[in-house]
């Protein structure tokens, strides 16, 4: 084995549990886009609008029909919105996926480190998801291999100052 390469299996670990998140997300939203499709012309939408219609607070029938107009504008215009962030998280998902493909065999930590940061983005700025990937990209920005140099002085008896594990830039 090879002792100079870095053993990059946190960042493996934090990329396969983002992106698992990401496609828990995205079935998530799926069951959510069929089950408001099915509410569309159900009875449970009519139930819906006769009761804001009899609701007392609301006097005005045509302040009624506002409040019934808007919501089947919600129901009607969240499904494209549901399609886009479906659509966003598969590409958080792809780029999390080929910075896992990158980190194997410590082939390119730094292209891996910028796939994470570009799924963070499409994950979302600050979700739970993102932040798993920005960490694993400053763990594959940070953590550098050991300079040759500095394992042919594994031997000696005399230490550095400095016993930090990463090199200078």
């Amino acid at each position: 084995m090879n002792s100079n390469k870095i053993n990059r299996t946190g960042e493996r670990i934090l990329g396969i549990i983002g992106a698992v998140f990401n496609v828990l997300v995205i079935f998530l939203m799926i069951f959510l886009l069929t089950s408001l499709s099915g509410f569309e012309g159900s009875p449970e939408q009519q139930q819906l609008e006769q009761e804001i219609m009899n609701d007392p607070a609301l006097s005005d029938p045509e302040e009624a029909q506002m409040v019934v107009d808007a919501v089947n504008v919600f129901i009607g215009g969240s499904g494209i919105v549901f399609w886009v962030i479906i659509a966003i998280l598969v590409i958080s998902t792809i780029f999390a996926i080929l910075a896992i493909v990158n980190l194997k065999g410590d082939r390119n930590p730094r292209l891996a480190g910028l796939f994470f940061i570009l799924a963070g983005v499409f994950a979302g700025l600050l979700s739970i998801t993102s932040i798993l990937f920005y960490i694993a990209a400053i763990m594959c920005f940070a953590r550098k291999p050991p300079l040759q140099d500095d394992m042919l002085r594994k031997d000696d008896t005399v230490r550095r100052e400095d016993e930090t594990p990463y090199r200078p830039l």
